[in-house]
């Protein structure tokens, strides 16, 4: 069965909601939110879902933008990139592993509007016949736009780079048809990511690099303001086109902590946030995203996201880079959804050749660090996290599945996971330290599910099983008991509880 309403019959109504809880003082949880979803029993076109060969058998939900809090309620947090051209590959793989947020990169002004007010829209044939696959199949696109034509470069010959300044209106201009055209049936695109690490400075990456490239090395705020410049003019274009759209500001690097430095790398482009907030871009973005990268060597006996050595100080990639971006709002009275759109375990060399990075152990620590993350971004509030990627093999040996597109047991474990917590709801932190753990509660199941870890390979400790309590590996797989008891290490387990 598939879940749809009329946007405009979901606004009217969701939106009462909103007013009604603002006026009584109500604040609506991540757990209400959830529960509170709109769901719908239409069908949405099979011929757009069968663009592939694949029948549309997941039910479809649509969330909808909160317009009077201007973010929406937040869907799992379980998401995926897809590249661009890898979609029917990985499609089957995508929805059964669970899977909500698809990132998707992406959609080129260059390649569309090489010559100034001639946009060839027929460029985007394959871009089009993927995104509406996926919204076909109930996944929830995140559309990457990016590449400056030539003659809107303010660095000349940079394609990733910023746009000059008297070609700003241009951008709009086509961010509003984009928006036109994709935010309706049957692509249904409501998330626009406005680049891809823009904190990166044009002499650093190739002129045609995915990633990158709005940074400023002669400038103090690395060229966030000129970022927020942009902002400026293509947010009110966007919400004109598509009220209900989400701008996403583009996945920051944050390669490194401004305010401490730590671990020999340069300070300077992570002001590029605060550029934005201090020329006033605040207001002109939905929501805030970044980027979170550990990197595995077979020789690291801890965690590797809580070891990073440019964010360990704070509490890692993940925790840390959220403390410094939440730093930073507070800093400038912002409040707005954060998102990690791009990260994953990764192996630690640049050769995807390298005997290291298919070894046994980083595969299954790949597993082991699926839990981790998605748990964390659930626990700490963040409104999703992406894994860089579905399709393999994948950046430093990163994807979800390998070079022939089977599943690796990263994949194994994000799928077990979230279909194991799907209809739940954060609960509660259980443990914090030595030993991790959180707790999530479905209402409708009456079941509890535990997870726990610890963050040193060398410590494991036990725990003593709640009666009818039965234990799972990160694979799903049932784990014995000694005398009531289980075992907790390096290596995640799942508890799961009825509750009365």
């Amino acid at each position: 069965m598939t879940r749809k309403l009329s946007f405009t019959a979901m606004l009217g109504v969701f939106g009462v909601m909103v007013v009604l809880a603002a006026a009584l003082g109500l604040t609506m949880s991540r757990a209400n939110a959830l529960d509170d979803r709109v769901r719908n029993s239409d069908k949405r076109a099979a011929d757009s879902g069968s663009d592939y060969g694949l029948q549309n058998t997941r039910p479809v939900t649509t969330y909808l933008p909160l317009v009077t809090m201007n973010y929406p309620p937040p869907p799992p947090v379980f998401g995926v990139e897809i590249n661009r051209g890898a979609v029917g590959a990985t499609l089957s793989q995508t929805i059964e592993a669970g899977v909500w947020w698809v990132r998707y990169n992406g959609i080129l002004w260059s390649e569309v509007e090489p010559e100034i007010g001639l946009r060839d829209w027929s460029k985007l044939s394959d871009v089009e016949q993927e995104i509406r696959a996926l919204s076909a199949h109930g996944l929830i696109p995140m559309v990457i736009v990016r590449g400056t034509p030539s003659w809107a470069q303010r660095v000349q010959g940079s394609y990733c780079g910023p746009i000059k300044e008297d070609a700003l209106d241009e951008f709009a201009a086509f961010m509003r048809e984009v928006v036109s055209r994709y935010s309706v049936e049957p692509y249904n695109v409501k998330y626009w990511e406005l680049g891809n690490e823009p904190d990166v400075d044009p002499g650093l990456v190739p002129p045609t690099s995915p990633f990158g490239c709005w940074g400023d090395k002669g400038d103090d705020y690395y060229g966030g303001g000129y970022y927020a410049e942009m902002l400026k003019r293509v947010y009110p274009a966007i919400k004109q086109a598509d009220p209900t759209a989400q701008v996403v500001v583009g996945g920051l690097l944050l390669d490194c902590d401004p305010q401490s430095g730590t671990g020999g790398c340069d300070r300077q482009p992570g002001r590029f946030l605060e550029g934005i907030l201090r020329n006033g871009g605040g207001p002109f973005f939905d929501i805030l995203a970044y980027h979170a990268y550990p990197l595995w060597t077979p020789d690291e006996r801890g965690d590797w996201d809580l070891n990073h050595p440019h964010w360990r100080h704070r509490g890692g990639a993940l925790l840390g880079k959220l403390d410094f971006i939440k730093s930073v709002f507070q800093n400038y009275g912002i409040s707005k959804p954060i998102l990690m759109n791009e990260g994953g375990l990764m192996c630690d060399s640049r050769d995807d050749n390298d005997p290291a990075c298919s070894r046994d152990d980083f595969r299954d620590d790949q597993a082991k660090y699926v839990v981790r993350l998605y748990a964390r971004t659930w626990a700490h509030n963040i409104l999703g996290s992406v894994w860089y990627t579905m399709n393999g093999p994948g950046w430093r040996q990163g994807g979800l599945l390998d070079g022939s597109q089977h599943p690796r047991p990263s994949y194994d474990a994000f799928k077990f996971m979230s279909t194991l917590l799907e209809g739940s709801s954060y609960r509660g932190p259980l443990a914090t330290g030595a030993l991790e753990g959180y707790a999530f509660f479905n209402k409708s199941a009456r079941r509890e599910y535990q997870v726990y870890w610890t963050n040193d390979k060398a410590y494991t400790t036990t725990l003593t099983l709640p009666k009818g309590a039965v234990a799972y590996n990160k694979f799903g797989q049932t784990l014995t008991p000694m005398d009531g008891k289980i075992s907790v290490g390096f290596d995640p387990v799942f508890i799961v509880v009825a509750v009365p």
